[in-house]
């Protein structure tokens, strides 16, 4: 074979394989239909209420989706650890035997947890299953989705960079759906939020559609205060990325060195609150805004919740839904809980 021939038929070879990449791998962005005025307006009014705020969302920029793949692994963060427990221990029993379905993650972050459910289904049955991805961070949608694929190359990927509390209908409906929310990212939202956003889910799936949900369950301030304070700093850090990402929507230059990170747990709301704290009097300019924001010494941006759940909770939501708990399955501490709902 002539050493013509010989490259014509390894770009044919290189072109099939990229031909077959495409066919079974694809992110689409919808997040761009949400324009830049909407988010900037929305960070506006937050930081110009009594009480300031910046929804959690804006965390996860593509340095702050780092810098949460790091909390996941510290030794003080027992979420992720046992969460992965749990989906490791039941993903036999919740996913061995799906098949022709849409396996759909909404905030999906890294692979890691998706990859414990796929590996729990048989590689006959995997052949026949879309996932969809969903998360507002395209660096994150866009590297998981490559290491899937080389972990599991005859799975269909379909991933989608939106904001799924607005953007549900983004999601096609291929085939009957298996959504996973884990995370307790459920928790990241105020009860009334939570409830209406669980509403939205339920509205969006067929009968025998099911939601396995990954909720922190509350247990002692202790171990949940020090989960957020970690002794790396590491949530510190974590907490003040979100004001990069302020200043790129901004385009200010609020500096993070001028605030001091704060995490409690809230008994009575039964939540951890993160704020960032002024320790001087500063003044946030931005080309967007008629008058700068003056920001008090002393004063607090309110910039995440994480809620902690009870069983009477989780039914009470899940029937507001109207969805049906099949079941709630615990670590042996019950720290965390995957609910297993069907519509």
């Amino acid at each position: 074979m002539s050493n013509t021939t010989l490259a014509t038929s390894e770009q044919k070879t290189q072109a099939q394989v990229e031909n077959s990449l495409a066919q079974r791998l694809s992110i689409r962005n919808e997040l761009k239909k949400l324009s830049n005025d909407l988010l900037r307006n929305e960070i506006i009014s937050g930081l110009n209420q009594d009480h300031k705020s910046i929804s959690s969302k804006f965390f996860y920029n593509k340095r702050g989706s780092l810098l949460f793949e790091w909390i996941t692994k510290l030794p003080e963060y027992y979420p992720t650890r046992t969460e992965k427990a749990v989906i490791k221990r039941y993903a036999p029993q919740l996913f061995g035997n799906q098949r022709s379905i849409d396996l759909v993650e909404l905030g999906s972050g890294d692979c890691s947890k998706i990859s414990l459910v796929l590996n729990a289904i048989p590689d006959h049955n995997r052949t026949s299953i879309t996932y969809r991805p969903v998360d507002f961070s395209e660096s994150a949608v866009d590297s998981s989705t490559k290491l899937l694929n080389s972990r599991f190359p005859d799975l269909k990927i379909e991933g989608l960079v939106a904001d799924f509390t607005q953007q549900l209908e983004s999601l096609p409906y291929v085939q009957p759906r298996l959504i996973c929310f884990f995370g307790s990212t459920i928790g990241n939202f105020t009860p009334a939020l939570a409830q209406k956003l669980l509403s939205q889910i339920a509205n969006t799936m067929n009968s025998g559609d099911q939601l396995i949900l990954g909720v922190d369950m509350v247990k002692d301030k202790n171990t949940i205060e020090a989960a957020y304070n970690d002794s790396q700093r590491i949530t510190e850090a974590f907490n003040k990325n979100i004001l990069h990402a302020v200043n790129g929507y901004l385009q200010s230059d609020i500096s993070p060195i001028d605030f001091k990170h704060i995490a409690f747990f809230n008994k009575t709301e039964s939540r951890i609150e993160m704020h960032l704290e002024a320790k001087n009097e500063l003044w946030l300019e931005s080309p967007y805004l008629a008058n700068p924001i003056n920001i008090k010494a002393g004063e607090c941006i309110h910039t995440e919740n994480s809620y902690k759940y009870t069983e009477q909770v989780i039914n009470k939501m899940a029937s507001q839904s109207q969805l049906f708990v099949n079941d709630i399955l615990y670590d042996d501490n019950k720290w965390f809980a995957l609910v297993h709902l069907m519509k």
